[in-house]
């Protein structure tokens, strides 16, 4: 029989890993996936689909089907793949400003600047369930004075309707490019007491966000990403997203993985 919802979580818990995904079995070129954090199932996250589809490229899957909707998956060399983000963005009305935890300890950044900055950046969503605070820096000196918090803000703080899933928060600095059309980016990104070196679904969040809210044109545009150089875990993330009529049309999110364990559990 196959594992229950309840032994899903024990299942990702006892990995305690950043996700884990669990694959249902299936014939053809589609397969069904369930994303678990430790605490929590998410709909959807960019780099466990990006590291699922290169561990099913052998079986020719060419499509995965998160709780969010199907993705679309690119073969672009070996190991690294494409894949067709689904999104429902929002831009939420509150910031943690308005949140209760604020004044709790260890919520906030010790440093006055970070603070203000985490109190005053907005809160945006890639898809219901995954909604992201975008905080930004002055400095890659200010990026690497980042803290880990000791919690995670409550769901309320989000629209009505939207309520529900994961407030995450995403540190970022701009650098200089050459090109119009390509944005870089430096970043850290921090949930529940720990940081992770690679989140594609943040990563969609902020290009999204940055393609309406930025001054970004019409057409496509390219968002080079750099994360994890402070834990010492460097993550090289490229998100494209296009922007028609004044709205998101298409966001892929691009990568590779490697397989680096493997073994068994027994439920």
């Amino acid at each position: 029989n196959p594992p229950t919802q309840e032994q899903k979580q024990l299942i990702a818990r006892e990995f305690n890993l950043s996700e884990t995904v669990i694959v249902h079995e299936s014939k053809g070129s589609s397969r069904k996936i369930d994303i678990f954090i430790p605490e929590a199932e998410l709909p959807f996250a960019g780099h466990p689909t990006v590291g699922t589809a290169v561990s099913l490229l052998k079986d020719g899957v060419t499509e995965l089907v998160t709780k969010a909707g199907p993705i679309a998956i690119e073969t672009e060399g070996q190991n690294f793949v494409k894949a067709e983000i689904p999104h429902n963005v929002r831009l939420h009305r509150n910031t943690l400003d308005a949140a209760e935890e604020k004044s709790r300890p260890g919520y906030l950044s010790s440093v006055d600047e970070i603070q203000k900055a985490e109190l005053a950046a907005p809160i945006f969503s890639i898809v219901k369930g995954m909604a992201f605070s975008l905080i930004k820096l002055p400095s890659l000196e200010m990026l690497g004075k980042v803290e880990c918090s000791v919690g995670t803000f409550s769901e309320k703080i989000l629209d009505d309707g939207w309520q529900e899933g994961i407030i995450g928060r995403l540190y970022y600095v701009e650098q200089k490019s050459d090109d119009e059309k390509v944005v870089k980016l430096r970043t850290r990104m921090v949930l529940i007491a720990f940081e992770d070196p690679a989140t594609g679904s943040a990563s969609c969040a902020l290009a999204s966000y940055l393609m309406l809210h930025g001054r970004r044109n019409d057409g496509k545009t390219r968002f080079e990403l750099t994360q994890g150089l402070e834990m010492g875990r460097q993550s090289d993330i490229v998100v494209e997203v296009t922007k028609k009529d004044g709205a998101i049309d298409t966001v892929s999110l691009a990568g590779t993985a490697t397989q680096v364990m493997r073994g068994y559990v027994t439920v």
